[in-house]
Protein backbone atom coordinates (compact mmCIF):
# COMPACT_ATOMS: atom_id res chain seq x y z
CA UNK A 1 0.00 0.00 0.00
CA UNK A 2 1.37 3.25 -1.13
CA UNK A 3 0.98 6.90 -0.56
CA UNK A 4 -1.85 8.58 -2.33
CA UNK A 5 -4.38 6.44 -3.89
CA UNK A 6 -4.69 2.63 -3.67
CA UNK A 7 -6.82 0.60 -5.98
CA UNK A 8 -8.04 -2.92 -5.27
CA UNK A 9 -9.63 -4.73 -8.06
CA UNK A 10 -10.03 -8.32 -9.00
CA UNK A 11 -12.37 -11.14 -8.51
CA UNK A 12 -15.46 -10.89 -6.42
CA UNK A 13 -15.10 -12.79 -2.88
CA UNK A 14 -10.87 -12.28 -3.81
CA UNK A 15 -10.62 -10.63 -0.50
CA UNK A 16 -10.50 -7.06 -0.96
CA UNK A 17 -13.09 -5.93 1.53
CA UNK A 18 -10.87 -7.93 4.06
CA UNK A 19 -8.00 -6.29 3.15
CA UNK A 20 -9.81 -2.70 4.49
CA UNK A 21 -11.64 -4.51 7.22
CA UNK A 22 -8.04 -5.85 8.61
CA UNK A 23 -6.90 -2.58 8.75
CA UNK A 24 -9.62 -1.43 10.57
CA UNK A 25 -9.44 -4.65 12.85
CA UNK A 26 -5.78 -3.56 14.00
CA UNK A 27 -6.29 0.01 14.57
CA UNK A 28 -9.71 0.54 15.81
CA UNK A 29 -10.30 -2.98 17.49
CA UNK A 30 -13.18 -5.43 17.40
CA UNK A 31 -16.36 -4.48 18.59
CA UNK A 32 -19.74 -6.55 19.44
CA UNK A 33 -20.84 -6.49 16.08
CA UNK A 34 -17.80 -6.12 13.78
CA UNK A 35 -14.01 -7.63 13.45
CA UNK A 36 -15.04 -10.39 15.91
CA UNK A 37 -12.17 -12.76 16.01
CA UNK A 38 -14.26 -15.59 16.46
CA UNK A 39 -15.92 -14.69 12.97
CA UNK A 40 -13.44 -12.72 11.45
CA UNK A 41 -10.82 -15.56 9.80
CA UNK A 42 -11.86 -18.70 7.55
CA UNK A 43 -13.34 -21.69 9.44
CA UNK A 44 -11.05 -24.02 8.09
CA UNK A 45 -7.90 -21.76 9.41
CA UNK A 46 -5.76 -23.02 12.31
CA UNK A 47 -4.08 -20.27 15.41
CA UNK A 48 -5.12 -17.18 16.27
CA UNK A 49 -6.14 -13.94 13.54
CA UNK A 50 -3.69 -11.58 13.34
CA UNK A 51 -2.98 -8.86 11.31
CA UNK A 52 -0.12 -6.83 11.14
CA UNK A 53 1.08 -3.86 9.17
CA UNK A 54 4.16 -1.13 8.84
CA UNK A 55 3.40 2.56 9.32
CA UNK A 56 6.38 4.80 7.26
CA UNK A 57 6.38 8.22 6.04
CA UNK A 58 6.97 10.55 9.10
CA UNK A 59 6.89 8.42 11.93
CA UNK A 60 9.84 10.24 13.34
CA UNK A 61 8.18 13.45 13.63
CA UNK A 62 4.73 11.05 14.89
CA UNK A 63 6.69 10.29 17.71
CA UNK A 64 8.50 13.72 18.55
CA UNK A 65 4.42 14.57 19.65
CA UNK A 66 4.15 13.68 23.53
CA UNK A 67 1.87 11.49 23.46
CA UNK A 68 3.51 9.77 21.35
CA UNK A 69 7.21 10.38 22.46
CA UNK A 70 7.16 5.79 24.44
CA UNK A 71 7.07 4.90 20.83
CA UNK A 72 10.75 6.30 19.76
CA UNK A 73 12.13 3.31 20.87
CA UNK A 74 9.92 1.40 18.94
CA UNK A 75 11.32 3.17 15.43
CA UNK A 76 13.08 0.84 13.63
CA UNK A 77 14.85 0.57 9.86
CA UNK A 78 13.26 -1.58 7.32
CA UNK A 79 14.60 -1.52 3.60
CA UNK A 80 15.97 1.94 4.25
CA UNK A 81 13.28 3.13 4.97
CA UNK A 82 12.04 4.75 9.23
CA UNK A 83 8.97 2.12 10.00
CA UNK A 84 6.37 1.62 13.33
CA UNK A 85 5.10 -2.10 13.40
CA UNK A 86 2.10 -2.82 14.79
CA UNK A 87 -0.20 -6.24 15.65
CA UNK A 88 -3.21 -6.97 16.33
CA UNK A 89 -3.97 -10.98 17.62
CA UNK A 90 -6.67 -12.99 19.30
CA UNK A 91 -3.87 -14.95 20.75
CA UNK A 92 -3.57 -14.81 24.55
CA UNK A 93 -0.10 -14.42 25.64
CA UNK A 94 1.53 -13.29 27.97
CA UNK A 95 5.19 -11.10 27.30
CA UNK A 96 7.76 -10.07 29.44
CA UNK A 97 7.85 -5.67 29.61
CA UNK A 98 10.17 -3.75 32.17
CA UNK A 99 10.59 -7.17 33.85
CA UNK A 100 7.32 -8.01 34.75
CA UNK A 101 4.87 -10.26 33.01
CA UNK A 102 1.70 -8.55 31.10
CA UNK A 103 -0.92 -10.76 29.24
CA UNK A 104 -1.45 -9.33 26.27
CA UNK A 105 -4.95 -10.18 23.97
CA UNK A 106 -7.08 -9.03 20.96
CA UNK A 107 -7.94 -6.08 23.35
CA UNK A 108 -4.55 -4.99 23.04
CA UNK A 109 -2.65 -3.57 19.97
CA UNK A 110 1.35 -4.17 20.19
CA UNK A 111 4.16 -2.65 18.50
CA UNK A 112 7.30 -4.25 17.90
CA UNK A 113 10.45 -3.42 20.03
CA UNK A 114 13.13 -4.15 17.17
CA UNK A 115 16.05 -4.89 20.26
CA UNK A 116 13.66 -7.32 22.38
CA UNK A 117 12.43 -8.45 18.78
CA UNK A 118 8.75 -8.89 20.64
CA UNK A 119 5.53 -7.21 20.01
CA UNK A 120 4.61 -5.18 23.43
CA UNK A 121 1.47 -3.50 24.11
CA UNK A 122 3.24 -0.16 25.37
CA UNK A 123 0.31 1.93 25.04
CA UNK A 124 -2.45 0.51 27.34
CA UNK A 125 -5.82 1.01 26.00
CA UNK A 126 -6.26 1.36 21.81
CA UNK A 127 -7.62 5.37 22.52
CA UNK A 128 -4.00 6.76 22.13
CA UNK A 129 -3.43 4.33 18.28
CA UNK A 130 -6.66 5.08 17.21
CA UNK A 131 -5.52 8.73 17.02
CA UNK A 132 -2.54 7.78 15.12
CA UNK A 133 -4.73 8.17 12.04
CA UNK A 134 -8.69 9.03 10.81
CA UNK A 135 -10.15 6.15 9.13
CA UNK A 136 -13.34 6.71 7.10
CA UNK A 137 -15.07 4.29 5.02
CA UNK A 138 -17.73 4.04 2.79
CA UNK A 139 -18.69 0.61 2.19
CA UNK A 140 -20.54 -0.90 -0.76
CA UNK A 141 -23.38 -2.61 1.12
CA UNK A 142 -24.02 0.11 3.94
CA UNK A 143 -26.45 3.24 4.03
CA UNK A 144 -23.44 6.43 3.05
CA UNK A 145 -25.66 8.58 5.29
CA UNK A 146 -23.91 6.63 7.81
CA UNK A 147 -21.23 7.98 7.32
CA UNK A 148 -22.11 11.63 6.56
CA UNK A 149 -20.70 12.93 9.51
CA UNK A 150 -20.48 15.90 11.42
CA UNK A 151 -17.18 15.07 13.56
CA UNK A 152 -14.60 17.10 12.50
CA UNK A 153 -12.36 13.76 11.76
CA UNK A 154 -14.46 13.46 8.62
CA UNK A 155 -14.88 14.54 5.55
CA UNK A 156 -17.39 16.65 6.02
CA UNK A 157 -16.90 17.78 9.45
CA UNK A 158 -13.86 18.81 8.31
CA UNK A 159 -15.68 20.83 5.59
CA UNK A 160 -18.40 22.13 8.16
CA UNK A 161 -15.18 22.82 10.74
CA UNK A 162 -13.32 24.92 7.84
CA UNK A 163 -16.76 26.62 7.09
CA UNK A 164 -17.25 27.77 10.69
CA UNK A 165 -13.51 29.40 10.62
CA UNK A 166 -15.16 31.64 8.19
CA UNK A 167 -17.85 32.20 10.07
CA UNK A 168 -16.32 33.33 13.30
CA UNK A 169 -14.95 36.01 11.21
CA UNK A 170 -18.55 37.59 10.39
CA UNK A 171 -20.71 40.10 12.71
CA UNK A 172 -23.34 37.37 12.83
CA UNK A 173 -20.65 35.31 14.45
CA UNK A 174 -19.20 38.89 17.31
CA UNK A 175 -23.18 39.19 17.74
CA UNK A 176 -23.22 35.87 18.98
CA UNK A 177 -20.42 36.58 20.98
CA UNK A 178 -21.74 39.71 22.37
CA UNK A 179 -25.42 38.00 22.72
CA UNK A 180 -23.05 34.97 25.02
CA UNK A 181 -21.73 37.40 27.12
CA UNK A 182 -24.79 39.37 28.08
CA UNK A 183 -27.01 35.32 28.62
CA UNK A 184 -24.03 34.69 31.23
CA UNK A 185 -23.32 37.85 32.91
CA UNK A 186 -22.37 37.79 36.41
CA UNK A 187 -23.79 41.56 36.90
CA UNK A 188 -26.50 41.22 35.33
CA UNK A 189 -30.09 40.35 37.23
CA UNK A 190 -31.43 38.76 34.07
CA UNK A 191 -28.83 36.73 33.17
CA UNK A 192 -29.08 33.02 33.19
CA UNK A 193 -25.93 33.19 35.84
CA UNK A 194 -28.69 34.10 38.40
CA UNK A 195 -30.59 31.11 38.86
CA UNK A 196 -27.02 28.92 38.69
CA UNK A 197 -26.12 31.28 41.41
CA UNK A 198 -29.06 30.28 43.61
CA UNK A 199 -28.41 26.25 42.56
CA UNK A 200 -24.85 26.82 44.02
CA UNK A 201 -26.09 28.65 46.74
CA UNK A 202 -28.28 25.53 47.78
CA UNK A 203 -25.52 23.26 47.52
CA UNK A 204 -23.13 25.10 49.27
CA UNK A 205 -25.46 24.94 52.24
CA UNK A 206 -25.65 21.04 51.92
CA UNK A 207 -21.90 20.63 51.70
CA UNK A 208 -21.37 22.80 54.05
CA UNK A 209 -23.68 21.61 56.61
CA UNK A 210 -22.65 17.42 55.85
CA UNK A 211 -18.63 18.34 54.85
CA UNK A 212 -17.19 21.77 55.07
CA UNK A 213 -17.08 24.67 54.14
CA UNK A 214 -16.92 25.38 50.07
CA UNK A 215 -17.63 28.08 47.28
CA UNK A 216 -18.73 27.17 44.48
CA UNK A 217 -19.66 28.90 41.20
CA UNK A 218 -21.00 27.58 37.57
CA UNK A 219 -19.30 28.76 34.49
CA UNK A 220 -20.59 28.86 30.84
CA UNK A 221 -18.01 29.28 28.47
CA UNK A 222 -18.98 30.43 24.32
CA UNK A 223 -19.72 26.69 23.07
CA UNK A 224 -16.89 24.87 21.35
CA UNK A 225 -17.70 24.84 17.35
CA UNK A 226 -17.60 20.75 17.67
CA UNK A 227 -20.76 21.68 20.01
CA UNK A 228 -22.76 23.08 17.00
CA UNK A 229 -22.20 20.63 15.40
CA UNK A 230 -22.72 17.23 17.04
CA UNK A 231 -26.52 19.19 17.13
CA UNK A 232 -26.65 19.53 13.30
CA UNK A 233 -28.53 17.41 10.72
CA UNK A 234 -28.45 17.44 7.02
CA UNK A 235 -31.89 17.61 5.54
CA UNK A 236 -32.42 16.65 1.47
CA UNK A 237 -35.84 17.56 -0.29
CA UNK A 238 -35.70 15.38 -3.65
CA UNK A 239 -39.05 16.56 -4.84
CA UNK A 240 -40.83 14.23 -2.85
CA UNK A 241 -40.72 16.45 0.52
CA UNK A 242 -37.68 17.25 2.85
CA UNK A 243 -36.56 14.66 4.99
CA UNK A 244 -33.08 14.07 6.92
CA UNK A 245 -30.41 12.59 5.11
CA UNK A 246 -30.91 9.14 6.93
CA UNK A 247 -34.38 9.23 5.35
CA UNK A 248 -33.52 9.24 1.87
CA UNK A 249 -32.62 6.16 -0.06
CA UNK A 250 -28.91 4.43 -0.99
CA UNK A 251 -29.04 6.00 -4.17
CA UNK A 252 -29.31 9.47 -3.11
CA UNK A 253 -27.57 8.77 0.25
CA UNK A 254 -24.33 7.73 -1.76
CA UNK A 255 -24.82 10.39 -4.14
CA UNK A 256 -24.32 12.93 -1.47
CA UNK A 257 -21.80 11.26 0.03
CA UNK A 258 -19.67 10.96 -3.03
CA UNK A 259 -20.46 14.65 -3.55
CA UNK A 260 -18.90 15.74 -0.18
CA UNK A 261 -15.93 13.65 -0.73
CA UNK A 262 -15.40 15.43 -4.21
CA UNK A 263 -16.10 18.70 -2.87
CA UNK A 264 -13.69 17.83 -0.07
CA UNK A 265 -10.82 17.36 -2.54
CA UNK A 266 -11.19 21.46 -3.63
CA UNK A 267 -11.69 22.53 -0.15
CA UNK A 268 -9.17 23.99 1.95
CA UNK A 269 -10.14 21.86 4.59
CA UNK A 270 -7.29 19.66 3.27
CA UNK A 271 -4.89 21.84 3.82
CA UNK A 272 -5.95 22.63 7.35
CA UNK A 273 -2.88 23.34 9.74
CA UNK A 274 -4.79 22.55 13.02
CA UNK A 275 -6.15 18.92 11.99
CA UNK A 276 -2.48 17.40 11.20
CA UNK A 277 -4.23 13.29 11.65
CA UNK A 278 -3.87 12.30 8.24
CA UNK A 279 -7.17 10.95 6.76
CA UNK A 280 -7.84 7.70 5.34
CA UNK A 281 -10.40 7.15 3.25
CA UNK A 282 -12.02 3.76 2.19
CA UNK A 283 -14.44 3.53 -0.88
CA UNK A 284 -15.72 -0.12 -1.84
CA UNK A 285 -17.33 0.18 -5.03
CA UNK A 286 -18.04 3.89 -4.82
CA UNK A 287 -18.75 3.77 -9.17
CA UNK A 288 -22.49 2.17 -7.63
CA UNK A 289 -25.39 4.31 -8.88
CA UNK A 290 -23.12 6.64 -10.94
CA UNK A 291 -23.08 7.79 -14.42
CA UNK A 292 -19.71 7.17 -16.49
CA UNK A 293 -19.41 10.50 -16.85
CA UNK A 294 -19.59 11.25 -12.91
CA UNK A 295 -16.90 8.05 -12.13
CA UNK A 296 -14.42 10.17 -14.15
CA UNK A 297 -15.02 13.00 -12.09
CA UNK A 298 -15.00 10.90 -9.35
CA UNK A 299 -11.69 9.65 -10.04
CA UNK A 300 -10.43 13.07 -10.39
CA UNK A 301 -11.47 14.35 -6.75
CA UNK A 302 -10.10 10.92 -5.44
CA UNK A 303 -6.60 11.69 -7.10
CA UNK A 304 -6.72 15.28 -5.84
CA UNK A 305 -7.44 14.11 -1.98
CA UNK A 306 -4.56 11.12 -2.89
CA UNK A 307 -1.93 14.39 -3.15
CA UNK A 308 -2.51 14.85 0.56
CA UNK A 309 -4.25 11.93 2.18
CA UNK A 310 -4.09 8.02 2.05
CA UNK A 311 -7.37 6.20 -0.14
CA UNK A 312 -8.22 3.19 -0.65
CA UNK A 313 -10.72 2.16 -3.19
CA UNK A 314 -12.03 -0.93 -4.05
CA UNK A 315 -13.47 -0.90 -7.38
CA UNK A 316 -14.59 -3.24 -10.85
CA UNK A 317 -14.88 0.36 -13.23
CA UNK A 318 -12.45 0.91 -15.60
CA UNK A 319 -14.15 4.73 -15.54
CA UNK A 320 -12.28 5.04 -12.22
CA UNK A 321 -8.71 3.33 -13.32
CA UNK A 322 -8.73 5.87 -16.07
CA UNK A 323 -7.43 8.61 -13.95
CA UNK A 324 -4.42 6.26 -12.40
CA UNK A 325 -1.01 7.66 -11.84
CA UNK A 326 1.68 5.34 -12.21
CA UNK A 327 3.93 7.73 -10.92
CA UNK A 328 1.33 8.38 -7.70
CA UNK A 329 -1.18 5.20 -7.53
CA UNK A 330 -0.71 1.58 -6.24
CA UNK A 331 -2.96 -1.37 -8.32
CA UNK A 332 -3.51 -4.06 -6.56
CA UNK A 333 -4.81 -7.30 -8.57
CA UNK A 334 -6.64 -9.90 -6.71
CA UNK A 335 -7.07 -12.92 -8.55
CA UNK A 336 -8.07 -16.55 -7.55
CA UNK A 337 -9.35 -18.00 -5.21
CA UNK A 338 -8.41 -19.79 -2.11
CA UNK A 339 -5.14 -21.29 -2.12
CA UNK A 340 -4.82 -20.29 -5.31
CA UNK A 341 -5.25 -16.73 -4.40
CA UNK A 342 -2.69 -14.05 -5.67
CA UNK A 343 -2.51 -10.44 -4.73
CA UNK A 344 -0.11 -8.69 -7.48
CA UNK A 345 0.85 -5.11 -6.39
CA UNK A 346 3.60 -4.34 -8.69
CA UNK A 347 1.70 -3.51 -11.76
CA UNK A 348 1.60 -0.62 -13.10
CA UNK A 349 0.05 1.72 -16.33
CA UNK A 350 1.83 3.64 -19.36
CA UNK A 351 2.93 0.98 -22.12
CA UNK A 352 2.06 3.61 -24.68
CA UNK A 353 3.65 6.34 -22.64
CA UNK A 354 2.39 9.45 -21.27
CA UNK A 355 -1.38 10.55 -20.77
CA UNK A 356 -4.25 8.45 -19.37
CA UNK A 357 -4.00 4.52 -19.76
CA UNK A 358 -6.10 3.16 -22.46
CA UNK A 359 -9.38 1.34 -21.65
CA UNK A 360 -7.38 -1.90 -23.20
CA UNK A 361 -4.49 -1.40 -20.98
CA UNK A 362 -6.92 -1.04 -18.20
CA UNK A 363 -9.06 -4.19 -18.83
CA UNK A 364 -5.98 -6.00 -19.33
CA UNK A 365 -3.77 -4.73 -16.23
CA UNK A 366 -7.00 -4.42 -14.06
CA UNK A 367 -9.36 -7.47 -15.00
CA UNK A 368 -7.22 -9.95 -17.16
CA UNK A 369 -9.08 -9.06 -19.86
CA UNK A 370 -7.97 -9.54 -23.25
CA UNK A 371 -9.75 -7.79 -26.14
CA UNK A 372 -9.01 -6.80 -29.96
CA UNK A 373 -9.09 -3.57 -29.29
CA UNK A 374 -5.82 -3.88 -26.35
CA UNK A 375 -4.07 -6.21 -29.12
CA UNK A 376 -4.29 -3.42 -32.04
CA UNK A 377 -2.61 -1.14 -30.00
CA UNK A 378 0.25 -3.42 -29.31
CA UNK A 379 0.81 -4.39 -32.46
CA UNK A 380 0.91 -0.70 -34.09
CA UNK A 381 3.13 -0.02 -31.30
CA UNK A 382 5.45 -2.31 -32.71
CA UNK A 383 4.28 -1.58 -35.66
CA UNK A 384 5.02 2.25 -35.51
CA UNK A 385 8.68 1.01 -33.72
CA UNK A 386 9.77 -0.71 -37.35
CA UNK A 387 7.87 2.22 -39.06
CA UNK A 388 10.54 4.55 -37.92
CA UNK A 389 13.22 2.33 -38.50
CA UNK A 390 12.37 2.41 -42.32
CA UNK A 391 14.03 4.54 -44.99
CA UNK A 392 11.55 7.82 -45.54
CA UNK A 393 8.47 6.94 -46.70
CA UNK A 394 8.39 3.42 -46.25
CA UNK A 395 6.62 1.32 -44.10
CA UNK A 396 7.65 -2.17 -42.11
CA UNK A 397 5.69 -5.01 -43.74
CA UNK A 398 4.39 -7.72 -42.56
CA UNK A 399 7.49 -9.57 -43.57
CA UNK A 400 9.91 -7.37 -41.62
CA UNK A 401 7.42 -7.36 -38.35
CA UNK A 402 7.22 -11.51 -38.33
CA UNK A 403 11.03 -11.55 -38.81
CA UNK A 404 11.37 -8.64 -35.93
CA UNK A 405 8.99 -10.76 -33.85
CA UNK A 406 11.18 -14.51 -34.22
CA UNK A 407 14.41 -12.11 -33.53
CA UNK A 408 13.02 -12.03 -29.89
CA UNK A 409 12.33 -15.44 -29.35
CA UNK A 410 8.36 -15.71 -31.28
CA UNK A 411 8.05 -18.98 -33.96
CA UNK A 412 5.89 -19.07 -36.58
CA UNK A 413 3.58 -21.43 -35.10
CA UNK A 414 0.39 -20.48 -36.99
CA UNK A 415 0.16 -20.93 -41.08
CA UNK A 416 -2.23 -17.63 -42.76
CA UNK A 417 -4.41 -18.79 -45.86
CA UNK A 418 -4.65 -14.82 -47.78
CA UNK A 419 -6.53 -17.68 -51.01
CA UNK A 420 -6.96 -20.56 -52.07
CA UNK A 421 -3.48 -20.09 -53.48
CA UNK A 422 -1.75 -18.30 -51.49
CA UNK A 423 -0.91 -19.29 -47.50
CA UNK A 424 2.33 -18.68 -45.54
CA UNK A 425 3.40 -19.42 -41.86
CA UNK A 426 3.59 -16.63 -39.22
CA UNK A 427 3.71 -15.92 -36.13
CA UNK A 428 0.96 -15.91 -33.28
CA UNK A 429 0.31 -12.38 -32.95
CA UNK A 430 0.49 -11.76 -37.09
CA UNK A 431 -2.14 -14.32 -37.17
CA UNK A 432 -4.13 -12.85 -34.71
CA UNK A 433 -3.98 -9.11 -36.19
CA UNK A 434 -5.17 -10.52 -39.66
CA UNK A 435 -7.63 -12.49 -38.09
CA UNK A 436 -8.72 -9.05 -36.35
CA UNK A 437 -8.36 -7.15 -39.59
CA UNK A 438 -10.06 -10.01 -42.23
CA UNK A 439 -12.98 -10.97 -40.70
CA UNK A 440 -14.06 -11.64 -44.18
CA UNK A 441 -11.63 -14.18 -44.48
CA UNK A 442 -12.98 -17.50 -43.98
CA UNK A 443 -10.49 -19.32 -44.94
CA UNK A 444 -8.52 -19.69 -41.42
CA UNK A 445 -9.52 -21.20 -37.99
CA UNK A 446 -10.88 -18.21 -35.54
CA UNK A 447 -8.74 -17.05 -32.98
CA UNK A 448 -9.21 -19.06 -30.05
CA UNK A 449 -9.53 -16.80 -26.25
CA UNK A 450 -6.69 -19.14 -25.28
CA UNK A 451 -4.51 -17.56 -28.59
CA UNK A 452 -5.78 -14.18 -27.86
CA UNK A 453 -4.19 -14.25 -24.53
CA UNK A 454 -0.91 -15.71 -25.20
CA UNK A 455 -0.43 -13.79 -28.35
CA UNK A 456 -1.56 -10.71 -26.02
CA UNK A 457 1.10 -11.66 -23.73
CA UNK A 458 3.83 -11.61 -26.18
CA UNK A 459 3.28 -8.55 -27.34
CA UNK A 460 3.25 -7.24 -23.69
CA UNK A 461 6.88 -8.11 -22.75
CA UNK A 462 7.79 -6.74 -26.23
CA UNK A 463 6.50 -3.53 -25.58
CA UNK A 464 7.91 -3.27 -22.27
CA UNK A 465 11.27 -3.99 -24.00
CA UNK A 466 10.94 -1.41 -26.42
CA UNK A 467 9.49 1.47 -24.22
Amino acid sequence: MGRGVNFLVGDNNGGKSTVLEALLFLFEGPTTTKWRPDTFYSTDADGPTSVTADISGGVENLVEQPKYTLLKNFIFDNDGEKVLRLQRSSEQRTVVQNDKDKTVDVKAICFWHPEREQFENVTGIDARVKTIFDFEAIWADAHPGDHIDFANTKTLGRLLDAAFKRFTETDHWKDLVTAHGKAFANDDDKSFLVETNRLATDIKALVDDQYGHAAMRFEFSLPDPSVFMKQGRLHVDDGAGETPIEGKGSGMQRAIALGIIQLYAKSEALADPDNPTPLILMLDEPETWLHPSAQLRLGDALSAIGEREQVFIITHSPYLIRKFDSNNHRLAVFAGQGEQRRIDTSTTFGLFGVGEPTWGEINYRAFEICSHEFHNELYGFVQKHLDNQQPEGKIATEKILDAFLENHGLTKTKMWERNPTFKYATTLPVYVRNSIHHPENKANASVTDTELRKSTEQLVTLVELLR
